[in-house]
């Protein structure tokens, strides 16, 4: 049983990283059922499901579909959906008021952790959903992820970057046996030469030393890392943000992923097809 220590909505207030305008996220315990539901300005719904995916460009966008019309979107919500994963929730009524995006706070998933912890009662939850097959999905020779069943959750994550410190590289960690912080506090990254051609875009707005990890063409980075492979992590980080989009905790889930220079994009269609195994009904 999940628990708030308050009846008040936690206010969490910051910047996003793509318009680098000011956001207010108000958050309170739903009830059981209810999912995560993004509730944004002029009363749109947007439940966190793969339904509601319009866009995965540089992170997830959310829209809630009524018909052919969209309602307004939500985008970077890959960060606080891998916390509420890491901290066992799964109803929450999330309120978003500014800008059509989740503030990027510190780039990483471990500032809305310490939130949930100070907030609620939390309780992991336990390997309960079964993965009877292989699941496969390639984007092409370079992109593929793939599922195995397992006793519970585990990710191996692999990477061959155009990056002296990004190639052939991997991770692996296990959700009963790893700390959560290799994966909370990895932090959002990108070739800072790329910044310029973004923010002339109209992206990117937000991004700073405090909330992103730059990268070098050369190799090296913008500032030390937090620890061995953050860059990977961090992908990890995403894919458990993605894969949340199921409608379940990732973590309940008995299987080890395996992902090839994934990212959003090939994240979601595995998602479906991860979720269409499992015979997850809506």
């Amino acid at each position: 049983m999940i628990s708030s220590t308050t009846d008040t909505p936690v206010l969490v207030s910051g910047l996003g990283v793509i318009t680098g305008k000011p956001v207010d996220v108000r958050i309170q315990l739903a009830d059981p059922g209810h999912g995560i539901v993004f509730y944004l300005e002029g009363g749109a719904a947007v439940p966190a499901r793969l339904t509601s995916v319009v866009q995965t460009d540089r992170g997830v966008t959310l829209a809630s579909r009524n018909g052919p019309v969209l309602s307004p979107v939500l985008s970077i919500v890959e960060h606080f959906l891998c916390a509420a994963a890491l901290a066992g929730l799964s109803d929450l009524k999330v309120s978003v008021s500014g800008a059509p995006e989740m503030p990027i706070l510190d780039g990483s998933a471990q500032d809305w952790l310490k939130v949930f912890a100070t907030h609620f009662d939390l309780r992991l939850p336990a390997p309960s959903l079964a993965l009877n097959q292989a699941v496969f999905y390639r984007h092409n020779d370079d992109i593929a992820l793939y599922a195995v069943p397992d006793t519970h959750f585990k990710i191996s994550y692999s990477v061959d970057f155009d990056h002296p410190d990004l190639k052939s590289r991997w991770v692996r960690w296990d959700s009963q046996t790893d700390n959560p912080a290799l994966i909370s506090t990895a932090c959002t990254f990108g070739y800072v030469s790329e910044l310029p051609a973004l923010q002339a875009r109209g992206l990117a707005l937000g991004a700073s030393l405090e909330n992103s990890l730059g990268l070098f063409e050369e190799g090296g980075y913008s500032r030390a890392l937090r620890h061995e492979d953050e860059p990977i992590y961090h992908k990890a980080l995403d894919l458990i943000g993605d894969l949340s989009l199921m409608g379940v905790n990732p973590l309940a889930i008995k299987a080890h992923v395996f992902a090839l220079n994934a990212g959003h994009s090939s994240h979601v269609p595995f998602a479906q097809k991860l979720r269409n195994a499992l015979r997850l009904s809506d």
